[in-house]
This record gives structure tokens, sequence and C-alpha cells, in this order.
């Protein structure tokens, strides 16, 4: 029996990447999972056909988005136990100089508003059905460390840190917990179409894709001395979400390979 069975699970931007590699990771043990993306397109739906999942297309920078999405799903399967709050802005990066309200509103739309109002609407479901359930929020290790052009996004992640202390403080007795994770620098390549198993009844396919080039993760110099992949951090989030992860409550947790350990020295 695997570590989520029966466990009805919703992950935020599971279209590629880290989302995809926790919505594959989740549904390899058992729980039933929902994708949500704000593209949709062939490559989400081959993810929600690795998952065997439910597709839930929806703009979570809007609390209308997020809830609709999260409304969506449990109408589908009749409640929700987990929530990854996973889905981030494309527009990452760029001097701070340049950046305007149109764009900070975006980021903190997705990374603040749609994770809060997400985690909000979810606890409500969660305690309707008699309490009980795990909220994961993906931070960065952008919140610990300043890098040029990478300013708004750390902001960002950083309000991720807090709100999940917050949010774990004030659900504590409810038996959901809230916690963070910050991966490190991750592949979110995907693998090549055909990979794995499939078939319907046990998801095949794989987590990871090819790896980064050998002389990014250099720059990065990686005390570990490779890159982190998406099987890593799903890894890391099957802990905090199963029942093995029931007294990890408002924490946030690194995966990163030792990179803020050692000081985040990259060669730019």
């Amino acid at each position: 029996m695997g570590l989520l069975e029966g466990k009805r699970a919703l992950v935020t931007g599971a279209r590629k990447g880290i989302g995809r590699g926790i919505a594959l990771t989740f549904a390899r043990e058992g729980a039933t999972v929902g994708v949500n993306d704000i593209v949709d397109d062939e490559v989400a739906h081959r993810t929600v056909e690795e998952v065997v999942g439910t597709f839930h297309h929806a703009d979570v920078s809007t609390i209308a988005g997020i809830t609709g999405a999260i409304d969506q799903f449990v109408e589908r399967h009749g409640g929700i136990d987990i929530l990854v709050n996973n889905a981030i802005c494309p527009d990452l990066f760029g001097p701070f100089m340049e950046h305007d309200e149109d764009l900070w509103d975006r980021v903190m739309g997705i990374s603040a508003k749609g994770y809060y109002f997400g985690a909000q609407h979810a606890a409500r479901a969660m305690l309707a059905q008699g309490g009980g359930g795990r909220i994961l929020c993906v931070s960065s290790v952008h919140a610990d460390v300043a890098l040029p052009e990478w300013t708004i996004y750390g902001v960002a992640k950083a309000a991720v840190r807090h709100m999940v202390k917050g949010m774990a403080v004030e659900l504590a007795d409810t038996g959901i917990t809230v916690n963070a994770i910050s991966p490190g620098l991750i592949s979110n390549k995907l693998p090549a179409a055909g990979d794995g198993d499939g078939g319907a009844d046990a998801p095949g396919a794989p987590v990871d894709g090819p790896p980064i080039d050998a002389e990014e993760v250099a720059r990065f110099d990686i005390p570990s001395s490779r890159d982190g992949r998406p099987s890593d951090i799903a890894e890391a989030a099957l802990l905090i979400c199963s029942d093995r992860g029931s007294y990890i409550n408002g924490t946030n947790l690194l995966v990163d390979g030792g990179l803020v350990a050692g000081g985040f020295r990259m060669d730019i």
C-alpha cells in the first residue's frame, strides 16, 4: 500500500517540472491527483494521463481561479486531503529598476495571493470534512539569498515562508499541517515522450528528464556536485504530506544539495 493510499491531492502548476514530479510521485503512492495549470495544452494533458488524474484549468493568481479549481476538484473527488501550492509566474527575473506594477501584481498574485487564499479555501474544505490534511507551499532558495535580477521572485518566495508559519500556528489544533519546501537548482526538462511504463493501473512515467548541463551546475558551486531533480523535491513533499510527516508543521525544508549552507556561491 502506498503512503498516500486513499488521499486526494491537488497540485497547482503541475503541467511540468516540480509540480509534475510531485503529481507523479503522489499518484505512484496511491493518491487521487488533480493537475492544475493555466496552460491547457498537450503537455498538460500528457501529465494528467501519466497520473491518471483530472485536469483543473485555472489562473491561480486570482481568488476566483484558485478557489474555483479547488471547488471543482472537491466536486469531482468528494473532498481534498492535500493541497500543493506550486504554481509560479514565468516572468521570474529581470532588473529591479525595470520592474513595473503589472509584473509585481502577477508574481505576487500567483506566489503570495494565490497560495494564501488557496490554502485558506482548502483548509475550509478540510475542516468541513472533519479536519486533518496537508497544505504544502513551494518556496525557493531565492528567499534566502539575493542574486541580481531575482529580487521580485525572492520577495514572493520569502512571503511564502512567513505565511506557512502563521497558518500552521492557527490551524495546529485542527490536524491540518502547513509547510514550505525550498528547491535549489532543479532540472525542469521533460522526459522524452513515450518513456516509462504508462498504463492506467500504475502510473509509470519517469519523474525526471535530462540533467542540467554540467557547466551550469558548476557555476552554482553546489556542494553535492549535481543539479536537483523533480524527484528530489517530490520525495521530500511525499514525506511532508504523508502520515509520516504528521509532526512536521510550520517549517521550511531546503532541498538544495547544500547550496545555501555552502554560501550560495555563483559564478555570474
